[in-house]
């Protein structure tokens, strides 16, 4: 049985930062094997991991569509996805990473798209942790992309207007019932405690605060000087803190 983590939010809330700490520090744990799923489309994932990605599911998607006319029976084609996606898997230093790529052009081919969520769906049963890295608001959900998952961690900045985009993702994911055991919320970058304003704010809209991440320079640096979450240092405040969240989470 393996931990399936999505997270989800509104623009600019630091949900790759976030995601790319919980990779690290599940591999500092020595937790299992790991597949990473960077399903937003402006993809970035890769970087905070120090990995090159040369193929995107999208990418393959497109060109399996343009060449269906010319290829011959079903299970050529189920050989073929699945061979393609496999070649599109990223191995990192304890992790492995797919990139989901842009959404589907116009004119949308639904045996194309059956056929990847299927061999996607086949090889996250071979890893022991999936983290699923989203795109901002909430169209993935409505989509159906983020489904099936053990915990649904809604990341927000400390605002209001962050708080209720939050609420509203957790409305929608219970509206359209994505099949998710456990759905938190983190509020990232607060400076200093959390203001009792917004976590009276955070208690109206019902959510369940898993935690806070303060900001932390170090942070700051890795972005502004282009290094990867493992150069981040152990006394990292970020790392210390989703650290702690994960054994919250109890995985």
């Amino acid at each position: 049985m393996n931990v399936k983590i999505a997270l989800a939010g509104k623009g600019g809330t630091g949900k790759t930062t976030i995601g790319s700490l919980i990779i690290r520090s599940l591999i500092e744990k020595k937790a299992g094997s790991m597949l990473a799923l960077d399903a937003d489309p402006n993809s970035n994932l890769n970087e905070f991991l120090g990995v090159t990605v040369s193929s995107t599911i999208g990418m393959i998607r497109e060109d399996f569509k343009k060449n269906a006319p010319r290829l011959a029976g079903g299970i050529y084609k189920d050989q073929l996805v699945e061979m393609n996606i496999h070649q599109a898997l990223v191995e990192g230093k304890g992790f492995d990473l797919l990139v989901m790529g842009r959404g589907e052009g116009p004119g949308c081919y639904c045996y194309a798209n059956n056929l990847f969520k299927k061999y996607i769906d086949i090889l996250q049963n071979n890893y022991d942790y999936i983290i699923m890295d989203n795109e901002a608001g909430m169209e993935h959900l409505s989509r159906g992309t983020t489904s099936n998952v053990n915990y649904l961690l809604i990341i927000s900045d400390p605002s209001l207007k962050g708080i209720l985009a939050a609420s509203r993702i957790k409305d929608l994911s219970d509206e359209i019932n994505i099949n998710t055991e456990k759905i938190f919320l983190i509020v990232n970058r607060v400076n200093g405690k959390l203001d009792d304003r917004l976590k009276e704010y955070i208690e109206e809209k019902k959510l369940d605060l898993l935690g806070i991440i303060n900001m932390d320079d170090n942070i700051y640096e890795m972005d502004i000087s282009g290094k990867t979450i493992f150069n981040i240092p152990e006394n990292s405040l970020a790392l210390k803190q989703v650290k702690e969240l994960i054994e919250k989470l109890k995985i």
